[in-house]
């Protein structure tokens, strides 16, 4: 039986999947008031009006304990055991799924291992419609292509890491203050995160102390952002 608390989580799960429109924050907050009735209305501004719910569902050929489709065909549905979706083992609880089929969003429930990276098991992991990684919440900190990326902290709504479609680290935030080029870049997950160029280079990140650079003095604070060759472009 799924109650209001876990109809409060599946409304703060599918806040999260603003990432998949690009918007990747520290820690998500939204929040709903009418959990009872399974956060339609957090649910309705990701994804439009929604049908009633379906208890016992097969939708594209996976069975769930409860789900709903919107009209554009985007679902959420709660899965009652672990269960592999388009060749993603994705763990009992909470799933989203494109209108394809393809996870939007889901725990992982195996380690998943990519050309780039290994996904940890109890990952919560947002895909594209193509079923390629976008974004991930670690269930712990990670070292992630050399890089110190925190984890931790919420599942769907914890502390994203994102990835360009090459697997490529994207955006990240460190535990703990780091330099990157020279650049001394503070450790938050509540200000923007450490940004990365395709190529691993630094694209932009929040000063940790004051510096010197390119004949600029920087303080602690300042958003930096450099080119794809590394020289100062903006800080502010």
């Amino acid at each position: 039986m799924l109650t209001p608390f876990r109809a409060r989580i599946a409304s703060r799960i599918a806040a999260g999947l603003w990432a998949l429109a690009g918007i990747t924050t520290g820690l998500s907050a939204a929040e709903t008031k009418d959990g009872d009735k399974g956060g339609e209305s957090v649910l309705s501004k990701v994804f439009g009006a929604w049908t009633g719910w379906q208890d016992n569902a097969t939708l594209h050929g996976i069975t769930f304990q409860r789900a709903k489709t919107d009209q554009r065909g985007f679902v959420i549905g709660y899965l009652a055991a672990d269960t592999a979706i388009a060749g993603r083992p994705c763990r009992q609880g909470w799933v989203h799924l494109h209108p394809n089929g393809i996870p939007a969003g889901y725990t992982a429930a195996a380690d998943i291992p990519l050309s780039r990276l290994t996904i940890p098991a109890g990952t919560w992991v947002f895909q594209d419609d193509k079923g390629t990684l976008t974004v991930c919440s670690f269930p712990r900190d990670m070292k992630i292509q050399n890089h110190d990326c925190r984890g931790g902290i919420g599942g769907s709504e914890g502390v994203q890491t994102a990835f360009y479609p090459s697997g490529a680290l994207k955006q990240f935030f460190a535990p703990k203050a780091v330099e990157i080029e020279g650049f001394p870049c503070r450790a938050s997950a509540f200000q923007p995160g450490i940004e990365l160029y395709e190529d691993g280079r630094l694209k932009s990140a929040t000063l940790d102390k004051d510096i010197v650079r390119d004949g600029h003095v920087l303080h602690g604070g300042d958003r930096v952002r450099l080119t794809p060759q590394g020289s100062l472009q903006q800080a502010h």
